[in-house]
């Protein structure tokens, strides 16, 4: 079943009996996410969905009326008298946005997510969309790009993900690149939300979002969930380094992924300019398999800039449905991450210690401890996923050196695509 978005400041809906996999609502108020809440398979009616809603999301609810100004009732009758409109200003749009898919031979899937992208509320003038197809192997992501009236293709011949990303930046023409994956729907407001967190902070670079799952239809999809999924919370945050106040950017940030992920992310485009493209040598499509958007949050709070994580801009993804695609996709979040730390100590000597420190933390938090957990049979995760990604990370020390030597002979073979003014390679 596909996830179910619900505005409590409208009507609260019944919900359907499940057809399949399992029920899973996402309360909104106005249109600021609140959590999850997850009906019975067989539905429920309007009146349950609002006890449901009123019991979980109570103080969330309060919080956000009481900051309105408006009346806090949270019982399930107060769910009834929430104000249709918000009075919290936002600033209108004003600033040109490219939107970014990078894609690479899904075109049998790419539709749903240019379906949603045509779908945003965003005035067309200040919208600029281009899908960039990496390294294709035919030319079936082209014919189904045509289709959508305004969409630009570029098609970029050096495989990997991050020479697409780059090309998207060349390719710009907003003042803000945002970035998404093919297999993700965007909310209707995702680009108003990251228009607006970057107008209302004026120091950020980067602004992450929100990403839920588009349906959770198997045990993989579930599996995923379970371990740490891509959510990343339902509270605003703005992150930054005070190096007058001796904050130090490895201590205090090595682990970048908690800011968010590639399929949801937008920097302004002068950062590029200013500080650089993605690094080739990382993400999919090479040997380091990720680590690509890891890398560039870090280079956002090392080069001084702050880092919006901005719930409102929402996403929904589509998991891997089956056990082994998702056992896979863990061995590489491994690879991924170590090959970002080893990337970064080698550019930031002086953070060298600290990426040290953390690797080493996290090794033991998130993978040994894990493992010995499920040994002595206290674990709800399957051995061999916190296994896959355990062995992973060993994998991803040695990984990056072996993509640089990739990325320096696709370069020799096709050249570079060019450059930003100011930008370093």
């Amino acid at each position: 079943m596909k996830l179910i978005p619900v505005d409590i400041e409208l009507e609260v809906p019944d919900i359907p009996r499940a057809t399949h996999g399992e029920q899973w609502v996402l309360v909104r108020l106005h249109g600021q996410p609140l959590g999850f809440v997850y009906p019975d398979t067989r539905g429920c009616s309007s009146r349950g969905l609002g006890k449901l809603i009123a019991d979980a999301h109570w103080s969330a609810i309060a919080a956000h009326l009481a900051f309105d100004g408006a009346s806090s009732d949270t019982s399930l009758h107060g769910l009834s008298r929430i104000p249709q409109t918000c009075p919290r200003h936002r600033p209108q749009p004003g600033a040109v946005v490219t939107v970014a898919v990078c894609t690479r031979d899904h075109a049998s899937s790419l539709a749903e997510c240019l379906d949603a992208i045509a779908a945003l509320d965003y005035p067309r003038h200040l919208l600029d969309v281009v899908i960039v197809d990496n390294a294709p192997a035919d030319d079936s992501t082209r014919d189904v790009v045509v289709r959508y009236a305004g969409f630009r293709y570029v098609r970029e011949p050096r495989p990997g993900l991050d020479w697409a990303r780059n090309r998207a930046v060349l390719e710009a023409r907003g003042e803000i690149v945002a970035y998404t994956d093919d297999d993700v729907s965007v909310d209707t407001a995702w680009v108003r939300a990251l228009a607006a967190a970057f107008e209302e902070e004026p120091h950020a670079a980067c602004v992450t979002g929100l990403v839920v799952p588009d349906a959770i239809d198997t045990g993989a999809q579930r599996l995923f969930e379970v371990y740490g999924g891509f959510t990343r919370g339902f509270s605003r945050s703005v992150y930054r380094v005070d190096a007058d106040a001796g904050e130090r950017p490895a201590r205090l940030y090595a682990g970048t992924g908690r800011f968010g992920t590639g399929a949801n992310m937008a920097f302004r485009r002068s950062f590029f300019e200013r500080e650089g493209l993605f690094d080739p040598a990382l993400d999919v499509g090479t040997p380091t398999n990720g680590g690509g958007d890891l890398e560039m949050f870090f280079r956002v709070l090392k080069t001084g800039y702050a880092l919006v994580y901005e719930p409102a801009a929402l996403v929904r993804h589509r998991h891997r449905r089956d056990y082994a695609a998702l056992r896979t996709q863990l061995a590489n979040n491994g690879v991924g991450l170590y090959s970002y730390f080893v990337r970064t100590a080698q550019a930031y000597p002086e953070e060298r210690l600290d990426i040290l420190r953390f690797g080493l933390w996290w090794m033991w938090w998130w993978n040994v401890r894990r493992l010995l957990r499920s040994l002595i049979g206290r674990s709800t995760l399957p051995r061999d996923l916190i296994v896959a990604e355990f062995k992973g990370a060993f994998i991803g020390l040695r990984r990056y050196r072996k993509s640089r030597r990739q990325a320096a002979s696709v370069l020799r073979m096709y050249g570079a695509p060019g450059a930003l003014p100011g930008a370093q390679s």
